[in-house]
């Protein structure tokens, strides 16, 4: 498997490419007339850069929709990386350690259980899609070395700054709430909503030390203002990249039903094995840290 063969891309709309990592995370590639934004780099298993140069001359500009691994793995293959500024500390630090161990088991396990699901309900995976499709690791991908090389950034973002690419302007919206640092990007005469991990159609992580439902709630009330300038929305998780604005007021009413506790939490653990509670809200669902909200 060569480096392009790890991801998936696929052109969404004119000047816009996914370049996913399936069920992994998914990374938007947005091109101007002069210049492109590589919306995060994914995790670092396989050559993004390649990948890209492959769709586009144009000078990038790496923008990260926050710090977690998962979305900046590959921008140490980049020259000018953006972040909102509360996500430059934490970019730099890196992550913990044991995240990569702790991943690559869950990687192992899924990867079984997705094949035994490919052989129960092939009919599924035909409408999935084969571009969409969990893929095993690359033969040439070295597990025990796998580490984030950490970056600097060249440009710090802030509420409401704009990205000029040349025919396209990308506004910043700080969305707290996954992280301090969170964004999402707005192409508004496109009418496209780049949603990071603030909006999502799997689960929505809200469990970590540095998560917060306050934050979520105030984020995901933010965005309700947009859903009127937005024809789709493209997240940073899962097969169902694509998703529409009538989602926003769901996560929004699902945060607050968390936020005051009116909801039922079952047992689950994250993808790195630890054990969390989980709201469900049937297409979606809320990962969050029940001793944090208790308190």
């Amino acid at each position: 498997m060569t480096a392009t063969e790890w991801f998936a891309v696929q052109r969404l709309r004119e000047g816009i490419y996914l370049v996913g990592e399936p069920m992994h995370v998914n990374s938007y590639l947005i091109l101007g007339s002069e210049r492109a934004v590589l919306l995060d780099t994914g995790m670092g298993i396989s050559n993004i850069r390649a990948a890209v140069e492959k769709l586009t001359d144009l000078p990038v500009l790496v923008v990260n929709s926050h710090y977690h691994f998962d979305h900046v793995g590959g921008n140490h293959l980049f020259d000018d990386i953006a972040i909102h500024e509360l996500g430059s500390e934490p970019l730099q630090a890196g992550p913990p350690p044991h995240w990569f161990s702790r991943y690559l088991a869950a990687i192992e396990e899924v990867l079984a259980q997705y094949a035994v699901f490919r052989e129960i309900d092939q009919a599924w995976f035909q409408v999935l899609g084969p571009e969409m499709q969990m893929r095993p690791l690359p033969e040439t991908f070295d597990r025990a070395a796998w580490r984030t090389v950490t970056t600097v950034p060249t440009r710090l973002l802030k509420d409401g700054d704009t990205l000029d690419l040349g025919g396209r302007t990308l506004q910043v919206l700080h969305t707290p709430g996954h992280t301090p640092d969170s964004i999402c990007l707005l192409d508004d005469a496109s009418r496209i909503m780049f949603t990071g991990d603030t909006i999502d159609t799997g689960p929505i992580y809200a469990q970590f030390a540095e998560s917060s439902i306050d934050s979520f709630v105030s984020s995901t009330k933010k965005l309700l203002g947009y859903t009127d300038r937005v024809d789709v929305l493209f997240s940073a998780h899962g097969a169902r990249y694509q998703s529409y604005p009538e989602l926003i007021p769901r996560v929004a009413d699902a945060f607050a039903l968390v936020q005051a506790g009116d909801v039922e939490l079952s047992d689950t653990q994250d993808c790195f094995g630890t054990p969390s509670k989980e709201a469900r809200f049937n297409d979606f669902s809320i990962l969050v840290n029940a001793a944090a909200l208790a308190a």
